[in-house]
């Protein structure tokens, strides 16, 4: 018949605890009743008012220590072994994620309650697992269906700035429509790709490149974007910084980084872009001005549909996506992206692993106004 987990710990210490009194016990007497006086071995009231029975009654307590000792380390190996399934478990339960909730936990067999919270955890995962699979095919179908009327949208859009016949008035408001319905395919785009990528269905193609030629690639697209505020666009690149990346998802990642540096920058403010060596890292700051960051929105800015209130544009201005994304191709690159702010310098560092093979010193620094 298998038994509890809190039949065995309390038998166990029912059981040492009677061992070591049984041995206090029996020293002490043997000691009070003999040692004292061998000649009244029968007589232990004799024994105690003897003029060494002090003495001894201290070093049969002394001596008794022995088995409190042993007594502490038993229940401390008692203990430590049948709660180490829970503390397993525990373990277990900490690295519980949104995608590995189908990896059950081993359960061990043993029918005790360790065993049936263990089952219920698994059943509790499966459970998540389920919704969360439910979720992912329903954003996917729901992008998937966007699109084709999102697209004949912008076509009739399009197709109306055409007429001649338009006034002024009815012109901007179809840009504003066609505005919107760009917005509106960024975020349906932005779903599809976070949500396949939660499913595990985005693959990296990776290739050796150098990832300051991105860079140098990315401040030229930000000398067009910032052309109609006066931004600074300055570049830092000594060398060749080579690794082994997706040069598609990497350029995706510094759009992103360059999209929100100049749509929160200042007019007439700075964009810079250095790539330094730290170590076996590679780390790519994108750094502008502007209002900066705030304390509260720190913690936020890499969650999903996020938006700061400190953009120059509107509100309906981007979709909250981009950093999030960026942060996802980052990490699946087994790299990080960080941000630090502070008023007039926001910097969003982007950290890489440097290839096997060394850089290739050539070129120095670039400006680009």
């Amino acid at each position: 018949m298998k038994r509890s987990l809190q039949t065995r710990l309390f038998w166990g210490h029912v059981l040492f605890f009677l061992i070591a009194s049984t041995i206090s016990i029996f020293i002490t007497w043997e000691e009070l009743a003999y040692r004292t006086n061998p000649a009244a071995n029968h007589n232990l009231l004799h024994a105690l008012t003897s003029q060494t029975a002090l003495h001894v009654l201290l070093w049969a307590i002394m001596v008794s220590c022995a088995p409190v000792l042993f007594i502490a380390l038993a229940s401390w190996w008692l203990t430590r072994r049948i709660l180490s399934p829970i503390v397993a478990l525990t373990q277990r339960a900490e690295h519980i994620q949104e995608d590995n909730l189908h990896q059950l936990i081993p359960v061990r067999g043993s029918g005790d309650e360790i065993d049936r919270l263990t089952f219920v955890l698994n059943e509790m995962m499966g459970r998540l697992d389920a919704s969360f699979q439910r979720i992912r095919e329903f954003t996917l179908h729901a992008s998937h269906e966007l699109k084709t009327p999102l697209t004949i949208l912008r076509n009739g859009f399009e197709t109306g700035l055409g007429d001649s016949n338009l006034t002024e008035r009815q012109r901007d408001q179809l840009c504003v429509w066609l505005d919107e319905t760009d917005r509106l395919n960024r975020i349906v785009s932005g779903l599809t790709f976070l949500t396949q990528a939660d499913a595990q269905q985005v693959d990296l193609h990776l290739e050796p490149l150098d990832i300051g030629e991105l860079v140098r690639d990315t401040a030229n697209d930000a000398s067009i974007l910032g052309a109609a505020y006066d931004l600074k666009i300055s570049v830092d690149i000594k060398g060749h910084f080579l690794i082994n990346g997706d040069r598609h998802r990497l350029r995706q990642i510094l759009l992103n980084l360059t999209d929100n540096a100049v749509k929160y920058n200042r007019e007439g403010g700075y964009v810079n872009y250095r790539l330094r060596q730290d170590g076996d890292w590679y780390l790519v700051d994108v750094e502008s001005g502007g209002r900066g960051i705030s304390k509260d929105e720190m913690p936020k800015i890499f969650d999903r549909f996020f938006r700061s209130g400190n953009s120059r544009g509107s509100s309906s201005e981007g979709c909250g996506l981009g950093l999030s994304i960026a942060r996802w191709i980052a990490e699946k690159h087994g790299g990080t992206l960080t941000a630090r702010s502070s008023p007039d310098c926001t910097v969003l560092t982007l950290t890489l692993k440097k290839a096997e093979s060394e850089p290739v010193e050539g070129s120095g620094a670039l400006a680009a106004a």
